[in-house]
């Protein structure tokens, strides 16, 4: 018999570890089998409930659409009741305008028919009172043709043309219109007329008036006697006792001036013929400030003669204003009046 301290044997101890080292691996090997199954089925179930979650989302998102669509529907079919009542509103509404049409469809006509009546009826009262503006109008143009004929007034016969104008404007006939142009050229005409400087004239006239005073005249007596193109020298020297030596040498000189220079003439007589001379331009200042060229050439030719009868025109001051009275009498008062009897004819031969 042996005993039981015995060694086993090498070959039974490695058999021994050697299944026991398989059990172990088995063992293992089912471990990570299961640990595997176990991280699978734990991600398995994760994705489960992502996908039971994300449809349960989906679910919920779908009953509040379907919701929604529901209220959406709900309130379109009361929209729609509203507006199938607002329709038959609408319809009743037409229905009665139509009804309404059919009353008032004769009415155009009849507002035509009223329209010819009251055309008529204008027209009637429109012809008498284009006949007076006709004759207001001609009025006008009549009295511009006086002012032009008598005062030479062409502002003021413009303004009579004007008011013509005005006067007519609210017709429009054919024989109105053929007027209202015409006046419109005669218009146009007295317009462009130009106007004398009458002022410049009178003031012109005026200064002539005022240098008479100090005009020499013929026939009156000198206190001191100047030689021809000299001023008196006043202050004592050679240069007077020279021009009282020159006057004596003068004094051998005979010159007749005019009849009027033979004898000599009173102060009376100087005042009187030097008034006259201030009256005649005078009296050519009024027919500037009238326009009446012919008074104007009257008086301006009278006050030349005058002036060369009676004063010295020898001297400076005579000389200076026998120039200005020689331009003076060149000028003219009134302007050169057109022709604008036109629109007077048409006016004269238009029919009442």
């Amino acid at each position: 018999m042996s005993e039981p301290n015995e060694t086993p044997p090498p070959v039974a101890v490695a058999t021994e570890e050697h299944r026991y080292a398989e059990r172990r691996r088995g063992e293992q090997r089912r471990i990570a089998r299961a640990l595997w199954q176990g991280a699978t089925a734990l991600l398995f179930a994760v994705i489960a409930i992502g996908i039971a979650t994300f449809l349960g989302w989906r679910l919920l998102a779908l009953e509040r659409t379907v919701e929604r669509d529901r209220s959406e529907d709900q309130v379109a079919g009361r929209d729609l009741e509203t507006i199938r009542a607002a329709i038959g509103k609408l319809e009743a509404q037409g229905a009665q305008s139509r009804a309404a049409l059919e009353r008032i469809e004769p009415l155009p006509h009849e507002i035509d028919l009223l329209g010819d009546r009251l055309g008529t009826i204008e027209g009637r009262i429109e012809a008498p009172q284009r006949a007076v503006a006709r004759i207001e109008a001609a009025n006008f143009v009549e009295l511009a043709s006086h002012r032009l004929s008598l005062e030479h007034d062409v502002a003021g016969a413009a303004r009579l043309y004007e008011a013509a104008g005005e006067r007519l404007a609210g017709f429009s006939d054919a024989m109105t219109l053929r007027i209202r142009a015409q006046l419109e050229r005669d218009l146009a005409l007295l317009r462009g007329v130009p106007e004398p400087n009458v002022s410049a004239l009178g003031t012109r006239l005026a200064a002539a008036g005022a240098a008479v005073r100090d005009l020499p005249m013929l026939g009156m007596i000198k206190s001191q006697y100047v030689p021809p193109g000299e001023e008196p020298t006043a202050a004592p020297g050679l240069a007077r006792a020279w021009q009282q030596l020159r006057v004596l040498s003068d004094l051998v000189t005979v010159r007749r001036v005019s009849d009027a220079a033979v004898q000599l003439v009173s102060m009376e007589e100087i005042g009187v013929r030097r008034h006259h001379l201030e009256t005649l331009l005078f009296a050519a200042r009024l027919a500037a400030l009238r326009g009446d060229d012919p008074d104007y050439a009257a008086n301006v030719s009278d006050a030349r003669d005058w002036l060369a009868r009676y004063f010295d025109t020898h001297d400076s001051r005579g000389q200076a204003l026998e120039t200005e009275l020689a331009a003076l009498a060149r000028s003219r008062v009134s302007p050169d009046i057109p022709d604008v009897s036109g629109s007077l004819k048409l006016l004269r031969r238009a029919p009442a």
